[in-house]
């Protein structure tokens, strides 16, 4: 089995990650016309905070069981499968953004 320290600097790694993909395109559809080029950025960009904050949460889950702390595994476990099933969803989004298929008319990244 893998150490915990070893997955922990993973997390880290994987949420820096994604936090880095978040800024960058917050910043590029901060300073773009909405086009559909700017639409998947923002898919993308989305995904990225998924990303960084079930890394997150992720990072603290396994903590918390490695410190033995049962109530906090459950909080922070439950915020897992809740950013779980947003980035799911996101990148099924992103998918059909990056299709070329415009979920302008349902839904926006951005809103």
């Amino acid at each position: 089995m893998i150490e915990t320290p070893v997955m922990l600097e993973a997390f880290e790694a994987i949420g820096f990650t994604g936090l880095a993909i978040l800024v960058t395109g917050w910043l590029i559809v901060s300073f773009s016309p909405p086009t559909q080029w700017r639409e998947r950025v923002e898919w993308v960009a989305a995904c990225g905070m998924y990303l960084a904050l079930l890394s997150l949460f992720t990072h603290l889950s396994l903590k918390a069981h490695a410190d033995g702390k049962h109530a906090a595994v459950m909080a922070f476990g439950f915020l897992v499968l809740f950013f779980t099933s947003g980035f799911v969803v996101c990148l099924n989004q992103t998918v059909t953004a990056l299709r070329g298929r415009s979920t302008k008319g349902a839904e926006s990244a951005v809103n």
